[in-house]
Protein backbone atom coordinates (compact mmCIF):
# COMPACT_ATOMS: atom_id res chain seq x y z
CA UNK A 1 0.00 0.00 0.00
CA UNK A 2 1.58 3.54 -0.91
CA UNK A 3 1.73 5.76 1.70
CA UNK A 4 1.81 9.81 1.92
CA UNK A 5 4.42 10.63 4.43
CA UNK A 6 5.37 13.99 6.70
CA UNK A 7 8.63 14.09 7.73
CA UNK A 8 9.07 16.86 10.15
CA UNK A 9 12.22 18.83 11.51
CA UNK A 10 10.71 21.99 12.81
CA UNK A 11 7.05 22.14 13.67
CA UNK A 12 5.06 25.06 12.19
CA UNK A 13 2.42 25.30 9.65
CA UNK A 14 4.29 24.99 6.93
CA UNK A 15 4.56 21.00 7.54
CA UNK A 16 0.62 21.52 8.89
CA UNK A 17 0.09 22.90 5.67
CA UNK A 18 1.41 19.77 4.00
CA UNK A 19 -0.63 17.52 6.14
CA UNK A 20 -4.05 19.20 5.66
CA UNK A 21 -3.56 19.62 1.31
CA UNK A 22 -3.21 15.78 1.42
CA UNK A 23 -5.99 14.98 4.02
CA UNK A 24 -8.46 16.96 2.38
CA UNK A 25 -7.38 14.98 -0.98
CA UNK A 26 -8.36 12.17 0.70
CA UNK A 27 -4.45 10.93 1.77
CA UNK A 28 -4.37 10.40 5.30
CA UNK A 29 -0.52 11.04 5.72
CA UNK A 30 1.75 9.50 8.34
CA UNK A 31 3.67 11.93 10.24
CA UNK A 32 7.53 11.53 11.42
CA UNK A 33 8.35 14.57 13.65
CA UNK A 34 11.18 15.42 15.43
CA UNK A 35 10.48 16.08 19.35
CA UNK A 36 10.41 19.79 20.03
CA UNK A 37 8.11 21.97 22.41
CA UNK A 38 5.75 22.75 19.73
CA UNK A 39 3.58 19.72 18.50
CA UNK A 40 1.30 21.13 16.00
CA UNK A 41 1.63 19.30 12.45
CA UNK A 42 0.26 15.75 14.41
CA UNK A 43 -2.42 17.29 15.89
CA UNK A 44 -4.64 17.30 12.99
CA UNK A 45 -7.21 15.69 12.06
CA UNK A 46 -6.20 13.93 9.04
CA UNK A 47 -3.21 12.27 10.28
CA UNK A 48 -3.26 8.72 10.16
CA UNK A 49 -0.09 7.57 12.46
CA UNK A 50 2.42 9.68 14.23
CA UNK A 51 5.87 9.18 15.21
CA UNK A 52 8.15 10.80 17.38
CA UNK A 53 12.01 10.37 16.93
CA UNK A 54 15.26 12.35 18.54
CA UNK A 55 16.13 13.74 15.78
CA UNK A 56 16.06 13.41 11.63
CA UNK A 57 18.53 10.56 11.72
CA UNK A 58 16.64 8.48 13.60
CA UNK A 59 13.50 9.29 10.95
CA UNK A 60 15.12 7.66 8.05
CA UNK A 61 15.99 4.92 9.93
CA UNK A 62 12.20 4.51 11.03
CA UNK A 63 11.12 5.18 7.56
CA UNK A 64 13.48 2.46 6.22
CA UNK A 65 12.42 -0.21 8.99
CA UNK A 66 8.52 -0.36 8.84
CA UNK A 67 8.04 2.07 5.39
CA UNK A 68 10.68 0.91 2.67
CA UNK A 69 8.37 -1.21 0.19
CA UNK A 70 9.98 -1.65 -3.24
CA UNK A 71 6.81 -3.16 -4.96
CA UNK A 72 5.08 0.34 -4.65
CA UNK A 73 7.02 3.28 -3.29
CA UNK A 74 5.26 5.70 -1.31
CA UNK A 75 6.41 9.59 -0.50
CA UNK A 76 8.25 11.92 1.47
CA UNK A 77 6.82 15.41 1.94
CA UNK A 78 8.92 17.69 3.88
CA UNK A 79 9.16 21.92 4.52
CA UNK A 80 12.80 22.67 5.92
CA UNK A 81 16.02 22.71 4.97
CA UNK A 82 17.46 20.21 7.57
CA UNK A 83 15.20 17.33 5.93
CA UNK A 84 16.10 17.85 2.36
CA UNK A 85 19.84 17.94 3.08
CA UNK A 86 19.65 14.52 5.28
CA UNK A 87 17.29 13.24 2.57
CA UNK A 88 19.75 13.99 0.15
CA UNK A 89 22.61 12.64 2.14
CA UNK A 90 20.63 9.37 1.63
CA UNK A 91 19.53 8.88 -1.37
CA UNK A 92 20.95 5.74 -2.28
CA UNK A 93 19.11 4.27 0.59
CA UNK A 94 15.91 5.89 0.09
CA UNK A 95 15.82 6.03 -3.79
CA UNK A 96 14.15 2.26 -4.40
CA UNK A 97 11.56 2.93 -2.04
CA UNK A 98 10.09 6.22 -1.85
CA UNK A 99 9.66 9.10 -3.76
CA UNK A 100 11.07 12.53 -2.29
CA UNK A 101 12.47 15.57 -3.29
CA UNK A 102 15.88 14.77 -5.48
CA UNK A 103 18.22 16.12 -7.97
CA UNK A 104 19.31 12.32 -9.43
CA UNK A 105 22.39 11.55 -7.44
CA UNK A 106 23.21 11.34 -3.79
CA UNK A 107 24.18 15.32 -2.81
CA UNK A 108 23.33 17.37 -6.06
CA UNK A 109 20.40 18.81 -3.72
CA UNK A 110 22.95 19.70 -1.21
CA UNK A 111 25.31 21.46 -3.84
CA UNK A 112 22.66 23.82 -4.89
CA UNK A 113 21.41 24.46 -1.03
CA UNK A 114 25.09 25.71 -0.79
CA UNK A 115 24.14 29.68 -2.14
CA UNK A 116 27.47 30.52 -3.86
CA UNK A 117 26.49 27.39 -6.36
CA UNK A 118 22.31 28.77 -6.38
CA UNK A 119 23.90 32.03 -7.02
CA UNK A 120 26.20 31.15 -9.72
CA UNK A 121 23.04 28.95 -11.42
CA UNK A 122 20.48 31.70 -11.40
CA UNK A 123 23.01 34.27 -13.34
CA UNK A 124 23.67 31.61 -15.46
CA UNK A 125 20.23 31.61 -16.27
CA UNK A 126 19.21 34.56 -16.68
CA UNK A 127 18.27 36.60 -13.09
CA UNK A 128 20.00 39.56 -11.28
CA UNK A 129 21.84 38.52 -8.19
CA UNK A 130 23.22 40.89 -5.79
CA UNK A 131 26.77 41.33 -5.83
CA UNK A 132 28.27 38.37 -3.27
CA UNK A 133 31.89 37.57 -1.30
CA UNK A 134 32.67 34.11 0.08
CA UNK A 135 35.47 34.67 2.77
CA UNK A 136 36.79 32.95 5.41
CA UNK A 137 35.37 35.41 8.63
CA UNK A 138 37.12 38.34 9.27
CA UNK A 139 38.18 38.79 6.07
CA UNK A 140 36.81 41.83 4.37
CA UNK A 141 37.00 42.24 0.40
CA UNK A 142 38.95 45.02 -1.33
CA UNK A 143 36.41 45.93 -3.47
CA UNK A 144 33.54 45.90 -1.01
CA UNK A 145 30.93 47.83 -1.33
CA UNK A 146 28.32 48.82 1.66
CA UNK A 147 26.20 48.54 2.44
CA UNK A 148 26.43 44.98 2.88
CA UNK A 149 24.35 42.08 4.91
CA UNK A 150 26.34 39.02 6.10
CA UNK A 151 24.57 35.46 5.29
CA UNK A 152 25.01 31.39 5.79
CA UNK A 153 26.85 30.01 2.66
CA UNK A 154 24.04 27.39 3.36
CA UNK A 155 20.74 26.96 5.29
CA UNK A 156 21.07 23.91 7.29
CA UNK A 157 23.46 24.67 9.22
CA UNK A 158 22.91 25.50 12.96
CA UNK A 159 23.61 29.17 13.04
CA UNK A 160 22.72 29.93 9.70
CA UNK A 161 19.41 32.64 11.13
CA UNK A 162 21.86 33.81 14.02
CA UNK A 163 24.54 35.42 11.40
CA UNK A 164 22.62 37.91 9.78
CA UNK A 165 24.05 41.25 9.89
CA UNK A 166 23.43 44.58 8.01
CA UNK A 167 26.82 46.74 8.23
CA UNK A 168 27.20 50.04 6.60
CA UNK A 169 30.72 50.13 7.31
CA UNK A 170 33.79 47.94 8.29
CA UNK A 171 33.80 49.15 11.81
CA UNK A 172 30.21 47.31 11.66
CA UNK A 173 31.14 44.67 9.72
CA UNK A 174 34.02 43.69 11.74
CA UNK A 175 31.60 43.83 14.80
CA UNK A 176 29.53 41.22 12.84
CA UNK A 177 32.17 38.95 12.35
CA UNK A 178 32.73 38.73 16.13
CA UNK A 179 29.39 36.90 16.40
CA UNK A 180 29.87 34.57 13.01
CA UNK A 181 31.45 31.25 14.62
CA UNK A 182 31.08 29.90 10.99
CA UNK A 183 34.56 29.38 9.51
CA UNK A 184 33.49 31.22 6.09
CA UNK A 185 30.35 33.46 5.16
CA UNK A 186 28.79 35.15 2.47
CA UNK A 187 28.86 38.65 2.08
CA UNK A 188 26.19 40.44 -0.05
CA UNK A 189 25.30 43.12 -1.60
CA UNK A 190 22.40 44.46 0.91
CA UNK A 191 19.59 45.94 -1.44
CA UNK A 192 16.76 48.46 0.28
CA UNK A 193 14.06 46.17 0.00
CA UNK A 194 10.42 47.60 -1.15
CA UNK A 195 8.59 44.41 -1.94
CA UNK A 196 9.49 40.49 -0.98
CA UNK A 197 8.27 38.03 -3.71
CA UNK A 198 8.05 34.40 -4.71
CA UNK A 199 6.82 32.13 -7.06
CA UNK A 200 5.22 28.12 -5.87
CA UNK A 201 5.64 25.43 -8.06
CA UNK A 202 6.45 21.52 -8.79
CA UNK A 203 9.18 19.48 -11.32
CA UNK A 204 9.26 15.75 -12.42
CA UNK A 205 11.51 13.86 -14.85
CA UNK A 206 14.74 15.32 -13.33
CA UNK A 207 13.54 18.89 -13.67
CA UNK A 208 12.29 18.98 -17.59
CA UNK A 209 9.06 19.47 -16.89
CA UNK A 210 7.85 22.44 -13.89
CA UNK A 211 5.05 23.53 -13.28
CA UNK A 212 4.27 27.02 -11.62
CA UNK A 213 1.08 27.71 -9.62
CA UNK A 214 1.01 31.04 -7.58
CA UNK A 215 3.25 34.10 -7.57
CA UNK A 216 3.37 35.71 -3.99
CA UNK A 217 4.21 39.53 -3.15
CA UNK A 218 3.85 41.17 0.53
CA UNK A 219 0.72 43.25 1.02
CA UNK A 220 2.61 45.50 3.47
CA UNK A 221 6.51 45.92 4.30
CA UNK A 222 8.40 46.04 7.25
CA UNK A 223 11.88 47.42 7.08
CA UNK A 224 14.11 44.66 7.71
CA UNK A 225 11.96 41.73 8.35
CA UNK A 226 9.59 38.90 6.98
CA UNK A 227 6.07 40.32 6.17
CA UNK A 228 3.50 37.14 6.96
CA UNK A 229 0.86 38.68 5.06
CA UNK A 230 0.89 37.53 1.05
CA UNK A 231 -1.12 39.29 -2.07
CA UNK A 232 -1.49 35.96 -4.63
CA UNK A 233 -1.64 35.59 -8.58
CA UNK A 234 -1.23 33.28 -11.33
CA UNK A 235 2.27 33.21 -12.63
CA UNK A 236 2.25 34.58 -16.30
CA UNK A 237 5.10 35.98 -17.07
CA UNK A 238 6.52 33.80 -19.58
CA UNK A 239 10.32 35.65 -19.53
CA UNK A 240 10.32 34.46 -15.83
CA UNK A 241 8.59 31.07 -16.47
CA UNK A 242 11.80 30.29 -18.71
CA UNK A 243 14.61 31.34 -16.40
CA UNK A 244 13.06 29.54 -13.68
CA UNK A 245 12.50 26.29 -15.67
CA UNK A 246 16.31 26.36 -17.29
CA UNK A 247 17.48 26.39 -13.30
CA UNK A 248 15.55 23.69 -12.09
CA UNK A 249 16.28 21.50 -14.84
CA UNK A 250 20.37 22.76 -14.53
CA UNK A 251 20.00 21.12 -10.96
CA UNK A 252 18.09 18.35 -12.45
CA UNK A 253 15.15 18.28 -9.43
CA UNK A 254 12.22 16.81 -9.42
CA UNK A 255 9.94 17.93 -5.86
CA UNK A 256 8.26 21.29 -5.01
CA UNK A 257 9.85 24.27 -4.86
CA UNK A 258 9.82 28.50 -4.11
CA UNK A 259 11.27 31.29 -5.87
CA UNK A 260 12.35 34.02 -4.09
CA UNK A 261 12.86 37.38 -5.05
CA UNK A 262 13.50 41.03 -2.91
CA UNK A 263 12.49 44.00 -4.94
CA UNK A 264 14.20 47.21 -4.68
CA UNK A 265 12.74 51.10 -5.04
CA UNK A 266 13.29 50.89 -8.59
CA UNK A 267 11.26 47.85 -8.96
CA UNK A 268 14.12 46.04 -9.88
CA UNK A 269 13.73 42.16 -8.92
CA UNK A 270 16.82 40.69 -7.43
CA UNK A 271 16.90 36.48 -6.80
CA UNK A 272 17.23 35.77 -3.37
CA UNK A 273 17.61 31.66 -3.35
CA UNK A 274 15.35 28.40 -4.28
CA UNK A 275 13.46 26.69 -1.95
CA UNK A 276 13.82 23.24 -2.95
CA UNK A 277 11.01 22.20 -0.31
CA UNK A 278 7.55 23.13 0.56
CA UNK A 279 7.23 26.37 2.14
CA UNK A 280 4.56 28.55 3.99
CA UNK A 281 2.92 29.10 0.63
CA UNK A 282 2.38 25.99 -0.06
CA UNK A 283 -0.90 26.13 1.73
CA UNK A 284 -2.08 28.74 -0.79
CA UNK A 285 -1.65 26.74 -3.46
CA UNK A 286 -3.88 24.47 -2.27
CA UNK A 287 -6.83 27.06 -1.60
CA UNK A 288 -6.39 28.23 -4.94
CA UNK A 289 -7.14 24.82 -6.48
CA UNK A 290 -3.64 24.03 -7.37
CA UNK A 291 -2.34 21.47 -4.30
CA UNK A 292 1.60 21.22 -4.89
CA UNK A 293 1.82 18.40 -2.77
CA UNK A 294 -0.99 16.31 -4.22
CA UNK A 295 -0.30 17.54 -8.05
CA UNK A 296 3.36 16.74 -7.47
CA UNK A 297 2.81 13.25 -6.02
CA UNK A 298 0.54 12.67 -9.42
CA UNK A 299 2.93 13.68 -11.84
CA UNK A 300 5.74 11.94 -10.39
CA UNK A 301 3.17 8.91 -10.92
CA UNK A 302 2.47 9.46 -14.50
CA UNK A 303 5.06 10.77 -15.19
CA UNK A 304 3.89 14.00 -16.76
CA UNK A 305 2.38 17.32 -15.59
CA UNK A 306 -0.94 17.55 -16.87
CA UNK A 307 -1.45 20.89 -18.19
CA UNK A 308 -4.95 20.75 -16.66
CA UNK A 309 -3.50 21.61 -13.40
CA UNK A 310 -3.78 25.47 -14.02
CA UNK A 311 -6.62 27.16 -11.96
CA UNK A 312 -7.39 31.09 -12.27
CA UNK A 313 -6.54 32.62 -9.11
CA UNK A 314 -9.63 35.13 -8.13
CA UNK A 315 -8.54 39.14 -7.97
CA UNK A 316 -7.82 40.00 -4.17
CA UNK A 317 -7.00 36.39 -3.24
CA UNK A 318 -4.59 36.43 -0.20
CA UNK A 319 -2.61 34.09 2.67
CA UNK A 320 -2.40 35.14 6.14
CA UNK A 321 0.32 33.54 8.56
CA UNK A 322 -2.45 34.88 11.13
CA UNK A 323 -0.62 34.71 14.61
CA UNK A 324 2.89 36.27 13.52
CA UNK A 325 0.98 38.69 11.20
CA UNK A 326 -1.25 39.50 14.50
CA UNK A 327 2.04 39.69 17.06
CA UNK A 328 3.98 41.77 14.23
CA UNK A 329 1.35 44.49 13.41
CA UNK A 330 -1.64 44.53 16.05
CA UNK A 331 1.09 44.28 18.97
CA UNK A 332 3.20 46.51 18.45
CA UNK A 333 0.60 49.16 17.66
CA UNK A 334 0.98 49.34 13.54
CA UNK A 335 -2.78 48.85 12.93
CA UNK A 336 -5.70 48.09 14.94
CA UNK A 337 -7.12 44.95 16.48
CA UNK A 338 -10.44 46.11 14.81
CA UNK A 339 -8.99 46.57 11.48
CA UNK A 340 -6.83 43.35 11.39
CA UNK A 341 -10.18 41.14 12.52
CA UNK A 342 -11.46 43.24 9.10
CA UNK A 343 -8.42 42.27 7.44
CA UNK A 344 -8.02 38.47 8.59
CA UNK A 345 -12.01 37.69 7.77
CA UNK A 346 -11.34 38.45 4.27
CA UNK A 347 -8.35 36.38 4.07
CA UNK A 348 -8.21 33.32 1.78
CA UNK A 349 -5.94 30.62 2.90
CA UNK A 350 -4.99 31.19 7.18
CA UNK A 351 -1.82 29.11 7.62
CA UNK A 352 -2.73 27.93 11.38
CA UNK A 353 -6.33 27.62 11.00
CA UNK A 354 -7.20 25.87 7.91
CA UNK A 355 -10.37 25.81 6.44
CA UNK A 356 -11.76 22.38 7.87
CA UNK A 357 -8.91 21.36 10.67
CA UNK A 358 -9.32 23.28 13.88
CA UNK A 359 -7.58 21.87 16.78
CA UNK A 360 -3.74 22.67 15.60
CA UNK A 361 -4.80 25.96 15.84
CA UNK A 362 -6.66 25.95 19.27
CA UNK A 363 -3.83 23.90 20.97
CA UNK A 364 -0.97 26.60 19.57
CA UNK A 365 -3.48 29.48 21.14
CA UNK A 366 -2.98 27.24 24.06
CA UNK A 367 0.61 26.86 23.55
CA UNK A 368 1.33 30.79 23.48
CA UNK A 369 -0.91 31.36 26.36
CA UNK A 370 1.07 28.89 28.40
CA UNK A 371 4.62 30.30 27.19
CA UNK A 372 3.37 33.95 27.99
CA UNK A 373 2.75 32.46 31.71
CA UNK A 374 6.20 31.65 32.12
Amino acid sequence: MRNYIVLVSKDHYNPLGIVRTLGEAGKNPIVIVVKGRLRLTAKSRYVKIKHYVANTEEGIKLLLSKYANANEKSFILTGDDVTVSVLDAHYDELKDYFYFYNAGKQGCVRKYLDKTEMFALAEQCGFKVPRTWRVKTGDIPADIDYPIITKAINSFGKEWKEIVYICRNESELKKAFEGINSESVLIQQYIDKVDEQGCEGFSVNQGKDSFFSVWNSEVYHLPGKYAPYWKNSNVDDKQFIEKAAAMIAGIHFEGIFEFEFIVDKSGELYFLEINLRNTVNGWSTTVAGMPSAVLWCESMIRGEIDKGYYKKIPEGFTTMAECFDYDARVKTGIISHKEWMKQYRSVNAKLYRGRKDYFPFLYFMLYKLFKMKH
